[in-house]
Formats: structure tokens, C-alpha cells, sequence
């Protein structure tokens, strides 16, 4: 991908996970489906894809190892996780703050870290 777009893709998917993560929010637990803790499910899921997309675009780079662009993926993921998780604290607009939220987060991020840095170590150098 193109050097100037290669952020295209983590830019806008971080834009859907703050937009998601601040608008106003209902009453009561999110079941999806049926599915329980989907609201944490989607934490995760949303972290694992923002960071497989963060560790690709910092991997590109010419003066960024795998390693480094492994550990900057997780930092920004986590806290970038916490801070929302803090807006969402001073918020007074139906949405909560839950330190579950933030492990979550955290967890995605370390997992869509690690899957980027498996699928280079095996399938593209």
C-alpha cells in the first residue's frame, strides 16, 4: 500500500471505535443475538482488529522493527482503550466507566499486536 494511505485504514477504524465508545449510551447491559457480554466481546474484537491494522501500518515503516512496531501497537492500543474508558467516566449521557472495558482493550490490542507479528514472522517478510 501506498506510504501516504497506509494509515487510511487504522485512522478510520480508531475513528469507529471513539465514535462508538462516546455517543450516548442506553440503559441496561448490550446482549447481541442473545449473546452474553457481547459489549465485551466487542471490546476485544474491536482492539484485536485496531491493532492488527496499527502494527501493519507501523511495520511499514522502513526505520520501525517488528519488534518495535509489536510494542507500539499494544501501548497505543491500551491506552488509547483507557483513555475512552475515562471519557466515558466523565460523561453524563447513559454511558459507564467498567475496568473490565479497559482489560479488554488491552487484551485485543495485545492479541491483534501478536497476530501481526505472527502472520510477518511466517508469511511475509
Amino acid at each position: 500500500m501506498n506510504r501516504k494511505f497506509r494509515w487510511l485504514p487504522p485512522l478510520l477504524w480508531g475513528l469507529l471505535i471513539a465514535v462508538l465508545s462516546l455517543i450516548p449510551g442506553g440503559t441496561g447491559s448490550l446482549q447481541l443475538f442473545g449473546i452474553p457480554y457481547a459489549d465485551k466481546i466487542g471490546h476485544f474484537v474491536m482492539y484485536a482488529i485496531w491493532a492488527f491494522l496499527i502494527f501493519h501500518s507501523f511495520d511499514g515503516h522502513p526505520n520501525v522493527s517488528p519488534s518495535r512496531a509489536f510494542w507500539l501497537t499494544i501501548i497505543l492500543g491500551t491506552v488509547v482503550g483507557i483513555l475512552l474508558e475515562y471519557g466515558q467516566y466523565a460523561m453524563t449521557l447513559g454511558r459507564t466507566f467498567e475496568t473490565a472495558d479497559m482489560l479488554l482493550n488491552g487484551l485485543g490490542s495485545i492479541c491483534g499486536s501478536l497476530a501481526g507479528r505472527v502472520l510477518k514472522l511466517n508469511f511475509y517478510k
